[in-house]
């Protein structure tokens, strides 16, 4: 496990770029830090005056960095190794604590605290967002396409939804209890979505829309999820700085990494899904070998 150091508040967010060279993490110190794990570069700080960011998202082509920050949606474009603002978008009324990328790079979702959810046009880069509903959902802090693209899921303070790509009006709304939904996941064959929501975990059966709470803790307990690309391992990350390997056709525990003090608030597979990320509240980033082996089941924690 390597410990990556720098930021100087929580880090709030983790991702690998698609083509595996890059992780990135985004903070409560307005910075958003790079690291080139081919090492040819090392690590390179991004700020250009947020005081907060909130999460981030790859392109598909791994060229284009985009973030929520307190005011704006920001496009940071590589260019010659350098990364530089391209485009920023300020239609959410709040903090934008929500952005993903479709997976063919046309189409970026953003979600914030006002509730709402935009798309907009990552190809061509048009002022206006395309679409935007209100979520239902309160503050939006998860926002993700399935991967045919077809279907967006949002998480929030209030529910869990599920919406056609091209539409405004909800598959799914399931309404929370004294709970906040922080993370919400597809399968790699998008037939369920995982997410966490305070003391439960929830699993989204996203053919028939049935929801099935399939862990419990106290209340805060988890935090994040993110799904293995090629096997049905998730991992969770808890309040309690650790982050669970999960078999989710199983549905029982791997592995437990105590890897952090204070509450992990993401984590993330690398594209290869041999490695994985974290990140919490101990304004660290945790950069580590799943050691997974190859059994009659297929790939496994070893």
């Amino acid at each position: 496990m390597v410990v990556l150091t720098g930021h100087t508040d929580c880090v709030n967010a983790v991702a690998f770029s698609p083509d595996g060279h890059w992780l990135a993490s985004a903070g409560d110190d307005g910075c958003v830090w790079l690291w080139d794990l081919g090492l040819n570069m090392g690590a390179v700080r991004i700020a250009w005056g947020a005081r907060f960011v909130f999460n981030l998202a790859f392109s598909p082509d791994s060229q284009t960095l985009a973030v929520g920050t307190e005011t704006s949606v920001l496009l940071l474009q590589e260019e010659e190794r350098q990364w530089r603002p391209r485009q920023q978008w300020k239609d959410h009324r709040n903090w934008v604590t929500a952005i993903a990328f479709d997976h063919g790079g046309d189409l970026l979702a953003s979600g914030g605290v006002d509730g709402s959810v935009r798309v907009w046009d990552a190809r061509h880069r048009r002022r206006r967002p395309l679409r935007e509903f209100v979520a239902r959902v309160g503050t939006v802090r998860s926002v993700v396409f399935s991967p045919d693209d077809a279907m967006v899921a949002t998480a929030g303070t209030t529910g869990l939804g599920l919406w056609k790509a091209d539409e405004v009006e909800p598959l799914l709304l399931y309404r929370l209890k004294d709970a906040d939904a922080r993370s919400i996941a597809f399968s790699p064959d998008g037939e369920v979505a995982l997410a966490t929501a305070g003391r439960s975990i929830y699993r989204i059966d996203t053919t028939t829309f049935n929801i099935d709470e399939v862990q419990m803790g106290r209340p805060g307990f988890y935090r994040c999820l993110d799904y293995s690309p090629f096997y049905p391992l998730a991992l969770i990350g808890r309040e309690d700085g650790t982050v669970q390997a999960w078999d989710v056709a199983g549905g029982v525990d791997r592995r437990l990494y105590d890897w952090h003090q204070g509450s992990v608030n993401s984590v993330a597979f690398h594209p290869g899904g041999l490695m994985a990320a974290s990140a919490g509240d101990d304004f660290a980033v945790r950069f580590w070998n799943l050691n997974l082996k190859i059994s009659d089941s297929g790939l496994v924690l070893d």
